[in-house]
């Protein structure tokens, strides 16, 4: 799919996850993790999966029906954003998909973010087993936190004190958006 929401840049193509996509993928996470300042409550030194293991996910993503694992791709074919959303195996909870979503360097503020959460609406609304969306955003995300809000997210609740990250705690907000 192609998002045409991109406010007069090149726009991106969103398309699923591919097993081959795996090294691409890790390219990206650790240039991410790499970075400092990033609201990502993980270390780079935290991310250690394989090639084996990301191939593994991806796989894992294709087979159950309340995961998606959305990439997105520059107008050269070049990975500039990743969006994983998954849901539980217990029949209680399994409408429900917490989603991550990374945006590369370079790419932040064009319209990325947008395109892949565009996307996974898009894909839920699609999926009748999936009728809730959620997800966790350090409360300082302001950025991240406008653009959920513009999807319709709203918040649940506030996590105090739950990411130390930097030498310090972070509070971070459950967001989540109904997908009836």
């Amino acid at each position: 799919m192609l998002d045409d929401d991109h406010r007069g840049r090149a726009p991106f193509l969103i398309r699923e996850a591919e097993v081959g996509d795996a090294p691409a993928m890790l390219r990206l996470a650790h240039a991410i993790f790499a970075e400092p300042g990033l609201y990502l409550p993980l270390a780079a030194d935290e991310f250690t999966v394989t090639l084996a293991e990301e191939e593994a996910i991806i796989a894992r993503h294709h087979e159950q029906p309340n995961a998606v694992f959305l990439l997105a791709f520059d107008a050269e074919g070049i990975l500039c954003g990743m969006l994983n959303a998954h849901g539980s195996e217990r029949r209680a909870l399994r409408h429900a998909v917490e989603f991550g979503m990374s945006v590369g360097h370079g790419y932040r503020r064009q319209g990325v973010g947008r395109a892949l959460l565009g996307a996974l609406v898009d894909w839920a609304h699609r999926t009748p087993l999936v009728t809730r969306i959620e997800l966790r955003v350090y409360v300082e995300n302001e950025p991240a936190r406008r653009l959920y809000e513009s999807f319709g997210f709203e918040v649940e609740g506030r996590r105090r004190q739950s990411v130390f990250q930097d030498g310090r705690f972070h509070d971070d907000l459950l967001m989540s958006l109904l997908v009836l």
